[in-house]
């Protein structure tokens, strides 16, 4: 557990049944809820979208493009706006393909994540590599790389490879 002490009162936490911590004075709870993250399956000419990490966890594992949803960003616009700063691309979202679970694993403390994965088509080759990236590359289903970055990642490509055609 990294979180030692309640952030209101500072007093000391314990971990509840349910993974959650309580003060032990004030009964504040910090609930350790799962935190909201964006990924796109971006398309083009029979080709899959992929991100190599700059950094850790995963530093230099090919990644789905995405990340965090920010305080107040509705999932469709966080989801447009990591494609552009990871990758220079300016996408159009075309659907969902589903929500996943998935875990966040951290030397301090690891926690859960939910991912809205969402599906875009992209017309120019052209990709650059910023932010949180070192590589950006277009893949044939044959050339998707084993390393592929976080367990819902995983999971992802996984589901997407048994119906891409």
């Amino acid at each position: 557990m990294f979180y030692l002490f309640c952030s209101l009162c500072g007093n000391k936490l314990k971990e509840r049944d349910d993974c959650n911590l309580v003060c032990t004075v004030c009964e504040f709870v910090n609930y350790r809820n799962p935190r909201p993250t964006v990924t796109v399956l971006v398309s083009n000419k029979n080709r899959l979208l992929l991100t190599k990490r700059l950094n850790n966890p995963f530093k230099a594992w090919w990644d789905l493009p995405g990340g965090f949803i920010d305080r107040g960003e509705h999932p469709e616009t966080a989801a447009i706006r990591e494609l552009k700063e990871e990758t220079g691309l300016d996408i159009k979202l075309n659907g969902t393909f589903g929500i996943y679970t998935g875990t966040y694993p951290s030397d301090t403390d690891s926690f859960h994540v939910i991912t809205i994965v969402y599906r875009a088509e992209c017309d120019s080759d052209a990709l650059q590599a910023n932010d949180d990236v070192i590589a950006s590359q277009w893949f044939e289903k044959k050339e998707i790389p084993s390393e592929i970055a976080f367990d819902s990642n995983q999971s992802i490509m996984k589901d997407f490879l048994n119906v891409w055609n």
